[in-house]
């Protein structure tokens, strides 16, 4: 019963802390327009707080699966919320879009060590036959704090995306200092990024994971400007668009953990990606908004169950890679999508519908590819 009662509370823990990095990540993206707007520069220059955030992210999620070696998750927990906590106050405060920029690295730096410490904690703490939903309630957790960040964009000034999630981080932080569990240890594991790429089920899905971050971020992360410059809506139309998103993310993140579980995590990767083609080549097009609603549903199904079935298919290898898997993922999410936004923001400035068509085939093309880079079944 006491080693339940600790798996809850670490499970909370860490729900806590990916709601923290994840409350304002949607609604920025929502709000590129108005920050904009507000800071007197372009939506192109706007949209790099999204890109000096998600670049820094990825590079740094390497650095925590071997700082795990060497101090336990609990010291690591507490002291990168403390530290996101101050950075994004600082954001708030900021007046210049190039000092919100180079804070944004830093927020970046020390939001990378939730989710592959928290994926680590998960694939120690619950069996096989769990993990695809603990998956997909600890994702969850960050879309209902992403649904509270896009309901206050609507209805606050933008400033306060920062000072929310600096709030949830230092409750998250003082909640850690006054929790003991046996698994917020020190990892024992020897951390060595390079057994990975000596394993060819390993390489071919996180090639998978690095071209699906790459393509689904060169959308997902302009809908707002898309939305502003060829809907024309204005911010609350837009944030109310996201909150819609948001809330298809929290079921289908869940219902890509019982697909994962129960039919398998190949084909949760299989029907992900044929609704992002499918999506992603419909907003090429202009239509109504009751159509638009429903094409960006699409696309949002299709990312939280292909979402969930590659991030379970990691949850399954051995311990001993467990933490360099981890830190890889996120390492590879979201430095792909950090460049996957860089450069399609090159093509979006032309146009948005050939961007979003020449992406939706490439995702096509992925599509056939998967089943050659997802293994139906890995045996580790």
């Amino acid at each position: 019963m006491q080693t339940t009662n600790s798996k809850r509370t670490v499970f909370i823990l860490l729900c806590l802390q990916q709601a923290a990095i994840s409350f304002n990540v949607a609604a920025l993206t929502a709000s590129i327009p108005t920050i904009s707007r507000d800071l007197h520069i372009t939506d192109v220059l706007g949209g790099k707080i999204i890109a000096y955030y998600m670049i820094p992210y990825g590079l740094s999620a390497l650095i925590y699966a071997p700082l795990a070696q060497k101090f336990s998750t609990r010291f690591l927990m507490i002291a990168t919320m403390f530290l996101f906590a101050i950075t994004n106050f600082l954001c708030a405060k900021i007046e210049t879009i190039e000092h919100i920029l180079y804070l944004r690295v830093l927020v970046g730096v020390v939001s990378a060590g939730v989710v592959p410490l928290g994926l680590i904690l998960i694939g120690n703490m619950f069996e096989k036959s769990l993990r695809g939903r603990m998956v997909g309630l600890f994702f969850s957790g960050s879309f209902i704090a992403a649904l509270s960040g896009i309901i206050l964009s609507a209805t606050s000034n933008w400033r306060w995306l920062f000072y929310i999630p600096s709030l949830l981080a230092f409750v998250a932080a003082l909640l850690l200092l006054m929790t003991r569990s046996p698994y917020l240890k020190r990892m024992t594991a020897c951390v060595d990024y390079r057994q990975v790429f000596k394993d060819p089920i390993l390489i071919k899905i996180l090639l998978y994971i690095t071209i699906i971050s790459t393509l689904y971020h060169g959308v997902d992360r302009w809908l707002g400007v898309y939305m502003g410059q060829v809907y024309g809506f204005n911010q609350v139309t837009v944030s109310c668009l996201f909150g819609i998103l948001t809330i298809s993310g929290v079921v289908m993140q869940n219902l890509g953990g019982q697909l994962s579980d129960r039919i398998g995590r190949l084909f949760s990767c299989r029907l992900g990606i044929a609704l992002l083609a499918i999506g992603t080549i419909l907003l090429s097009f202009k239509f109504n908004l009751f159509i638009l609603i429903v094409i960006l549903l699409v696309l949002s199904t299709g990312w939280n169950i292909g979402h969930n079935g590659a991030s379970t298919v990691l949850t399954d290898f051995d311990e001993e890679k467990r933490s360099e898997i981890a830190g890889l993922n996120s390492a590879l999410r979201f430095f792909g999508g950090g460049v996957g936004f860089s450069i399609t923001g090159i093509f979006v400035a032309k146009s948005f519908s050939m961007t979003f068509l020449g992406i939706g085939i490439l995702l096509f093309v992925l599509f056939l590819m998967v089943g050659k880079l997802i293994p139906d079944s890995t045996k580790v």
